[in-house]
C-alpha cells in the first residue's frame, strides 16, 4: 500500500476515461470519510460505466479514483466475480453505500481473487491489458460499449462455470474459447522481447528520398506496440508482413508463441538530417494489475495498473544526406574596350597647280631705216639700250591663256580636308454496436 506523505485536502475527482455521462457531484466529491479512504492509500469507487441517476446500484466495471505518487488517478475497475454486489454506490450525503444503501467501509488493497487459477489471472491480466473482440465488438475503455465487451470477457473467465453464466456460455466459447485462452497464456508465460535495427542501408547513409528499412523483432503478439518516426518522414509497414498492420503509430503483429516474428519498416525522408523510428510498448505481466475488494460479500476488483509499470523501448535511426544544390551559374558579361580610333592624319589633297604662262611683254623692235646714197652723212654709233625702267605690263594683245583643265586660269587654290571614324559596339506542393452484459441487481 502507497503510504502519502501528507494528507490530501479535499477535491473533485476527474472522470475515467470515456465516461459518457456526468456524474453526479457527490460522486465525483472526494472528501469527509472517502477522503479518509484515499488518504489510507485505498482506491475510492465513484461511479459505474452506465447512468443510473441516483440508484445505488452499479453497473459494472466501476470508476474509481486513487493516489500514485501524490496524484489523484481515475481508473476502471473490473468486476471478477459475476454475482456479487459491486458495493460501490454513494447516497446523498456522499458516503459509501452498497446496493441496498447500507454504509460501507473503505475498498481495499488484495491479493487477487482466491478463486481464479493461474491461467485464469493470466488470461484476465491480458484481457485488460489489451484490445479484444467479442462478437465485432472491440474491447476497451473508451466507450461504454468496449467497456461492456471487457467486461464480458472478464466473465466469461473468471465465471465460466457459474450457474447465473449458462446462458452466456455460447457467447464466451465464439470469443474466447479454449484454443484462445491456451494463446492467451502461451503469450503471458514467454519471456517477451522487442527488438529493432536497421537493415537497409546497414551501414552509411542514403540520399534525400530513398527509402530505409527497418526491422522490428518481437513475441508480443495482438498486442498494440507504439511505433513512431521523425518528423519529415513516412513509416509503412513493407516486405512479406502480411501479419503485422499500422495504423496510427500502432503496430500490432499476430502469431502465437516464443519465437519473435520480423517486421520490416520502411521509412522514407525528403530532406537530408539524421531520423529515428522507436517503439515502446508495456509488457503483459499479471503483476501490472492490482486488486481491491470491500468486503466478503462485494466483488474483487482487478484493474490495469496505468502509471507504474515500465515500458520496453527500442530505437534505430539512418542519416539522410542533403540533397545537391544547384546554384544557378553566372554570367559576367564581357567587357568590351571599346576600340580607339586614332583619326588618320588628313590628307591634304594634292591640287594640281595649273601654271600661270606669263605675259611677255614684246618689246618692239626699231627697225634700221637704210640710208639713201646721197651724199655722205656722217654716221653716228647707235648706243644699244639701257634695261627698261619697271613699267606695269602692258594689255595683252592677244586672246586671254587658257588653263590646262579647259577653265580659266586661277592665280590661288583652296585646300579641302576629310577625316573618317569608325564606330563602337557592346555585348548579356470501433466498431458499431455492442454487447452489455448486465446482471440486474435485486
Amino acid at each position: 500500500m502507497p503510504v502519502r506523505t501528507a494528507a490530501a485536502p479535499a477535491f473533485t475527482a476527474g472522470l475515467c476515461e470515456g465516461t459518457e455521462y456526468t456524474p453526479s457531484e457527490q460522486m465525483l466529491d472526494i472528501s469527509g470519510i472517502r477522503l479518509d479512504h484515499f488518504n489510507d492509500g485505498n482506491i475510492v469507487p465513484m461511479y459505474g460505466t452506465t447512468d443510473r441517476g441516483t440508484s445505488a446500484a452499479v453497473d459494472a466495471p466501476v470508476c474509481g479514483v486513487r493516489d500514485v505518487d501524490g496524484i489523484a488517478k481515475s481508473e476502471w475497475m473490473y468486476c471478477t466475480d459475476f454475482d456479487l454486489d459491486p458495493c460501490a454506490g454513494v447516497d446523498e450525503n456522499g458516503l459509501p453505500v452498497d446496493k441496498h444503501n447500507d454504509e460501507m467501509g473503505a475498498t481495499v488493497p488484495s491479493s487477487g481473487n482466491p478463486d481464479l487459477s493461474a491461467d485464469d489471472l493470466a488470461v484476465i491480466s491480458w484481457l485488460l491489458q489489451n484490445p479484444a473482440k467479442l462478437d465485432g465488438v472491440v474491447s476497451g475503455n473508451g466507450s461504454e460499449d468496449a467497456r461492456s465487451a471487457r467486461q464480458t470477457l472478464v466473465w466469461c473467465v473468471s465465471d465460466y462455470d457459474n450457474p447465473l453464466m449458462a446462458d452466456f456460455k455460447s457467447l464466451c466459447d465464439r470469443n474466447i474459447g479454449d484454443d484462445e485462452r491456451a494463446r492467451i497464456v502461451e503469450i503471458m508465460n514467454v519471456t517477451q522481447t522487442l527488438d529493432l535495427v536497421r537493415k537497409t542501408p546497414a551501414t552509411g547513409t542514403l540520399k534525400a528520398g530513398e527509402t530505409a528499412v527497418f526491422t522490428l523483432n518481437t513475441n508480443m503478439y495482438r498486442k498494440p506496440i507504439n511505433v513512431q518516426s521523425s518528423a519529415g518522414t513516412e513509416l509503412t509497414v513493407c516486405g512479406d508482413n502480411a501479419k503485422a498492420t499500422l495504423s496510427a503509430n500502432q503496430l500490432t503483429v499476430d502469431g502465437r508463441g516464443d519465437a519473435p516474428t520480423a517486421v520490416d519498416l520502411c521509412l522514407t525522408a525528403a530532406d537530408g538530417g539524421d531520423y529515428s523510428v522507436t517503439a515502446s510498448v508495456i509488457p503483459d505481466s499479471v503483476e501490472n494489475l492490482h486488486w481491491n475488494t470491500a468486503g466478503a460479500q462485494c466483488q474483487v476488483f482487478a484493474s490495469f495498473d496505468t502509471v507504474r509499470p515500465a515500458l520496453m523501448n527500442a530505437s534505430a535511426s539512418v542519416g539522410y544526406a542533403a540533397a545537391p544544390t544547384t546554384t544557378p551559374a553566372t554570367t559576367t558579361p564581357a567587357t568590351t574596350t571599346p576600340a580607339t580610333t586614332t583619326p588618320a592624319t588628313p590628307v591634304v589633297p594634292i591640287v594640281p597647280i595649273v601654271p600661270i604662262v606669263p605675259i611677255v611683254p614684246i618689246v618692239p623692235i626699231v627697225p634700221v631705216v637704210p640710208v639713201v646714197p646721197g651724199a655722205p652723212v656722217p654716221s653716228q654709233p647707235v648706243a644699244t639700250p639701257a634695261a627698261p625702267a619697271p613699267s606695269a605690263p602692258k594689255q595683252a594683245t592677244g586672246p586671254r591663256p587658257v588653263a590646262i583643265d579647259g577653265g580659266a586660269a586661277e592665280q590661288n587654290s583652296g585646300r579641302n580636308v576629310a577625316v573618317a571614324v569608325t564606330g563602337l559596339g557592346l555585348v548579356g506542393m470501433a466498431a458499431a454496436g455492442a454487447v452489455a452484459l448486465r446482471r440486474k441487481r435485486s
